[in-house]
């Protein structure tokens, strides 16, 4: 496979025919893929629903019993790290970590908006619990996130000040936190976001921040949607001037429901009436690449969008944020450039 093709940059035929067996798999809940392949068992892990498609894919019990080992070790991150923070009065509240179950990704993210708290954490982790810092990309330092690892953990620990790439603006941080609630998921109480916030923050890192959707974005955007009140989730879209984005998000999601033959009710009532408050996707016409996942934004479609986040931005006010969506794109291409010298390592700037 080339770099091209490992970073979604070329979309082949052979990528899109393996992607829409996953993506069948799980969509038409449990029809079996007609052929399992290390290649498919690789693609469900990138996609982060390994343990979603481990009955289906006949994973062997030692290779369940090791990837739910990993999702025990994410809990007790998070147990020990909550009660951490609860008691040195630090306010937090887990973001994406746990919306995935069964599956659990590669970190542990918690939103801390107060940059008091935030300091205090930062010296917490590094003084007593001497965690050893990541390297952080260049948006990340200007956003003002903090990773480490704990001793004893494999899992990052990743502390955000903002839902953000570098610094623009979405949601209010403290509105967030203000809005938590405690969860129970897996017999843990964990300090959760409201499921209107949730849609938001998937959106927002899926294409904001990460640039691709995988197979786990889809499905558990779908759920959210159900649980979900459709004019809170769009009242907060239009707040965070992404109605573009939104809409785009929505046509992708659509794309594979219609190439797997899904029918998807709560899905198709939020789409419309996206549409109806707020117009057609007018970035449809850049939705015609194949369905490769995880299913890289295209950059025209990505530049498209942060321009018109910050024509809006600027319209508001908020030139800073103006400022930083319209830097957005060069920095993509930067990024891209840094990881191609790099011969397909992590490119350190995005």
């Amino acid at each position: 496979m080339t770099f091209l093709e490992e970073i979604g940059g070329v979309k082949t035929a052979r990528r899109e025919r393996i992607s829409l067996q996953l993506a069948r798999s799980l969509l038409k809940e449990g029809t079996p893929p007609p052929e399992t392949s290390n290649q498919l068992l690789k693609l469900a892990r990138k996609n982060k629903v390994l343990l979603r498609f481990a009955n289906l894919l006949g994973l062997s019990s030692k290779d369940i019993e090791d990837e739910k080992a990993g999702v025990d070790e994410a809990f007790r991150l998070q147990d020990e790290m909550s009660e951490v923070f609860e008691r040195s009065g630090i306010s937090h509240v887990v973001i994406k970590s746990f919306d995935s179950l069964p599956d659990v990704g590669h970190d542990i993210d918690f939103l801390v908006p107060r940059q008091a708290e935030m300091e205090r954490a930062r010296e917490l982790l590094l003084g007593k619990f001497k965690a050893r810092t990541q390297a952080l990309t260049h948006c990340d330092k200007l956003l003002g996130k903090f990773s480490c690892f704990l001793p004893g953990y494999a899992h990052d620990f990743e502390l955000y000040p903002t839902i953000s790439q570098l610094g623009e603006v979405y949601l209010d941080p403290e509105k967030v936190l203000q809005d938590r609630r405690k969860e129970v998921m897996a017999g843990r109480e964990i300090w959760t976001t409201s499921n209107e916030d949730r849609v938001l923050i998937r959106v927002i890192h899926a294409i904001f921040r990460h640039n691709f959707i995988k197979l786990s974005d889809i499905i558990d955007f779908l759920k959210l949607a159900q649980n979900s009140a459709p004019e809170k989730v769009l009242d907060k879209v239009k707040e965070a001037n992404i109605c573009d984005a939104f809409l785009f998000y929505l046509g992708c999601i659509q794309r594979f429901l219609l190439a797997c033959e899904v029918d998807n009710p709560s899905f198709t009532r939020l789409r419309d009436e996206s549409a109806a408050r707020f117009g057609p996707d007018r970035l449809k016409f850049l939705s015609k690449d194949r369905l490769v996942l995880p299913y890289r934004i295209p950059n025209r479609a990505l530049f498209i969008i942060f321009m018109l986040k910050a024509v809006r931005e600027a319209a508001q006010g908020r030139w800073k944020s103006s400022l930083d969506c319209t830097v957005a794109p060069a920095l993509v291409v930067l990024d891209f450039l840094s990881a191609a010298v790099r011969s397909g390592g992590r490119g350190m700037v995005w």
